[in-house]
């Protein structure tokens, strides 16, 4: 083969190479962009690490492992909750929710873990409606704010409407409106371990307690029990820990708060 015909299959192997190199930039580019997550969600399963959308609110009745997946939840319509679970979740991250973030819903057995909500406009995460043996497990629920109620209603986590046999372990709320945690209208069993509430109260009609423990009363049942057990609560808005009108003494040991603004510990039935 002659130099001239070595020299022309040079220039179009070059030719092709430049060709294929935005073909495939143009592919890298896409199979990023965010996706809505809400099928997956409903799917149940492991979902892969990464960023998505979701345009709707879903309810998750299958054991979902999200580890890595941030949600952008701002596309919902207004005063849905992202996400009403059923199911056991683990490491998923919602921002932006137009209600709760994660609310656990009929259901009983159930671990939701290693999760954050931040930006709701209500409660980031909560349990509510008489459901039972629910357990929180280092979750995260910061900076939660609703505009419409100038902040009395967004709470970290929100224990609610009879929920009963709740257990808060190494949790962290931070940064919200209203209370860290609100136990306001639970029921009995409600166990704290291990949790922090900091700088709560950030709304002009936000109480900022970093621990309200009651009333405990739903449908005129009393429940009551609550146990707090090494907690902190720092800087929050009005109590460090506040009884509340609870009926039952709660059980406490262990409990440190600093810089609450009302004071750092209520334990007396007011």
């Amino acid at each position: 083969m002659n130099k001239k015909v070595l020299s022309i299959i040079s220039m179009v192997a070059l030719a092709m190479s430049l060709i294929a190199v935005p073909v495939s930039a143009k592919t890298t580019v896409s199979s990023s962009a965010s996706t809505d997550i809400a099928s997956k969600l409903i799917a149940g399963g492991t979902i892969p690490a990464g960023n998505y959308t979701l345009s709707k609110g879903v309810t998750v009745t299958k054991d979902v492992v999200a580890n890595g997946v941030v949600v952008d939840a701002s596309g919902c319509p207004s005063d849905t909750v992202a996400i009403i679970a059923k199911a056991n979740i683990t490491g998923i991250t919602i921002n932006y929710p137009q209600r709760q973030g994660i609310s656990v819903q009929s259901c009983s057995g159930k671990t939701i873990k290693n999760c954050t909500v931040t930006h709701a406009q209500f409660a980031g995460i909560e349990a509510k409606d008489s459901v039972s043996k629910i357990t929180f497990d280092s979750c995260i629920s910061n900076n939660n704010y609703d505009a419409a109620s100038d902040g009395e209603n967004a709470d970290g986590f929100g224990i609610k409407n009879g929920a009963t046999n709740i257990t808060l372990k190494n949790c962290s709320s931070t940064g919200n409106s209203d209370d860290g945690y609100d136990c306001y209208t639970a029921g009995n069993n409600i166990t704290f371990i291990g949790c922090k509430a900091i700088n709560n109260g950030s709304g002009g009609n936000g109480d900022g307690n970093g621990f309200k423990l009651g009333p405990c009363s739903y449908n005129g049942v009393d429940g009551g029990l609550i146990t707090v057990t090494n907690c902190t609560a720092t800087n929050n808005k009005g109590w460090g820990f506040l009884r509340n009108h609870n009926k039952v003494t709660p059980v406490q040991s262990g409990n440190v708060a600093t810089g609450n603004k009302k004071g750092q510990f209520s334990w007396d039935l007011n």
